[in-house]
């Protein structure tokens, strides 16, 4: 069996493998989870709609699909407490972790707002629409940025904290029933944070191109 040399010992692939095994942070397998329970908690929403039971939803699958959604929206602190506190974090993480919160707000605005429900009480259209266009300009600008190779620091503004936090409060209206108004108030309030701190956010990326150089006419040489 080949060997590797380290440090003047031998070392056999089947024990240096063993070295690397189990050493996936306890905040990526978090993250990890909360990826895995996106689908589980569309596919409780639909099966909460579509199971009937003499003409009235069972509520036990609205109740799951609540506790899956409170798991994943903890999990994100939980896993985000544990990376910056218990030297926890890694580069997988950091890639997963916003892809995770991004992706639970989005398959939760598509279906309790995009998808006809019977025994749910829907967003209205334009709060879906807000939230997910704000989030597709974001990253539009930010691949305009890399394409110009314009240095650039992620610091999410208090204005996006809020409007995630509202987002996730008319989430639970929805799901907790609360009427009408509570779920249009919450939507109003995450929209408007929303629509700021894009504006802030576009307007500091027009200010980093704008130093570049890349928002300035330039002159044609002709030959």
């Amino acid at each position: 069996m080949p060997v590797a040399v380290s440090r003047g010992k031998l070392v056999r692939p089947a024990a240096r493998a063993a070295a690397f095994h189990g050493t996936m942070t306890w905040a990526t397998r978090i993250t990890i989870l909360r990826l895995i329970l996106i689908p589980v908690f569309v596919t409780l929403i639909i099966t909460y709609d579509e199971t009937t039971s003499q003409g009235h939803a069972e509520e036990v699958w609205r109740y799951a699909a609540i506790a899956v959604f409170l798991v994943a929206s903890i999990s994100d602190a939980l896993d985000g407490y544990l990376a910056r506190h218990w030297n926890q974090r890694s580069a997988l993480g950091a890639f997963l972790d916003p892809i995770a919160d991004k992706l639970l707000l989005l398959a939760s605005l598509v279906t309790l707002g995009l998808i006809p429900l019977d025994h749910l009480r829907p967003f209205p259209i334009w709060f879906p629409a807000i939230i997910i266009s704000r989030d597709a300009l974001l990253l539009g600008g930010y691949c305009v940025l890399r394409h110009f190779q314009v240095p650039v620091e992620i610091h999410p503004h208090w204005t996006g904290k809020a409007s995630t936090l509202f987002t996730l409060l008319a989430i639970g209206a929805v799901l907790f029933k609360l009427g009408a108004w509570a779920i249009f108030s919450l939507c109003t309030l995450g929209a408007g944070f929303a629509l700021f701190c894009t504006m802030l956010y576009v307007r500091e990326g027009l200010g980093l191109l704008s130093r570049s150089g890349y928002t300035t006419a330039q002159s044609v040489t002709k030959k």
